[in-house]
């Protein structure tokens, strides 16, 4: 009998490490991460605008890695993780334009009940201001701004009912004079 408790205590630990290797590897270089950033190489040259000649200015897409949201439906977490050396986050825009049915109203910033950045409310606009990122006209963004310098970001907003359609949506990190576009899973319609 002591046996069988020790095997099931070791069997639970193998599978534990293999999720944390799992886990840490999702954001690896070579891994094919639905968040990562546009495969083809036109798709990154327009996902990355540069403001300035400055190389020290500048970022790379691939030094951010956006993990797939955490929700119940009302509450959307979504993790940021720099790589060592990444330049810290200005900006995450959140494209809410992404329902395929042209009949539903869109789920806008005013649907957005509070948000939070590592803990800590934080305001939110629907505008692009200055950033430098083509966001495509969409009359519909959440633009989560002047974050703080960090190498996780935990972003959470609470819309004002539960959301449980999602569809993948554009998502635009600003870094240094950089601005890459991902694809994410966000909420979708109202």
């Amino acid at each position: 009998m002591k046996s069988m408790d020790w095997l099931s205590l070791r069997k639970s630990r193998v599978a534990a490490g293999i999720a944390l290797v799992a886990f840490a590897s999702a954001c690896s270089d070579d891994s094919e991460n639905f968040s990562g950033p546009p495969a083809d190489a036109a798709a990154r040259k327009s996902a990355q605008i540069s403001s300035s000649s400055n190389s020290n200015s500048e970022s790379s897409a691939s030094d951010y890695c956006i993990a797939d949201p955490v929700t119940d439906g009302t509450t959307w977490t979504y993790t940021i993780t720099r790589k060592p050396g990444a330049k810290a986050i200005s900006h995450f825009i959140i494209d809410l334009n992404n329902c395929p049915d042209t009949e539903q109203p869109l789920l806008t910033i005013a649907n957005i009940v509070s948000a939070t950045v590592n803990g800590v409310p934080w305001p939110l606009s629907d505008s692009e201001g200055n950033t430098g990122c083509d966001l495509g006209g969409s009359p519909s963004i959440v633009k989560f701004d002047d974050l703080p310098d960090a190498q996780v970001y935990v972003i959470q907003f609470v819309l004002d009912a539960s959301r449980h359609n999602f569809l993948t949506t554009p998502a635009w990190i600003k870094a240094g004079t950089s601005c890459h576009q991902y694809e994410i899973h966000a909420p979708c319609c109202l």
